[in-house]
């Protein structure tokens, strides 16, 4: 998770960590990456109504969130632009690690 990853390697940053120290971080991120495999197996599966215009390109714009770290989409108003790209953006994994 997002927020467990910063605090883990702020605290390994440290100089000095005591064995004991680096086995509970270890522990953290174990955990952590089990959330995260459990939030990725329990999302929603998505459906996407045909009669909305963004659904025919739905595909094209999944693509391209998975491709880039930021992606404009202009369209009418009434396309679906407001609900359905959080539906894709689940779908192409983001939002999973926090």
């Amino acid at each position: 998770m997002l927020q467990d990853r910063v605090r883990i390697e702020r605290r390994l940053n440290r100089r000095h960590l005591s064995p004991e120290e680096v086995e509970r971080l270890l522990d953290q991120a174990r955990s952590s990456a089990r959330l995260r495999e459990r939030r990725r197996e329990n999302r929603p599966i998505p459906t996407y109504p045909p009669a909305l215009p963004i659904s025919d390109r739905r595909d094209e714009i999944l693509a391209a969130v998975q491709a880039h770290p930021v992606v404009v989409v202009a369209g009418e108003t009434g396309s679906g632009k407001s609900t359905q790209l959080p539906k894709i953006c689940l779908e192409a994994g983001r939002g999973e690690a926090g």
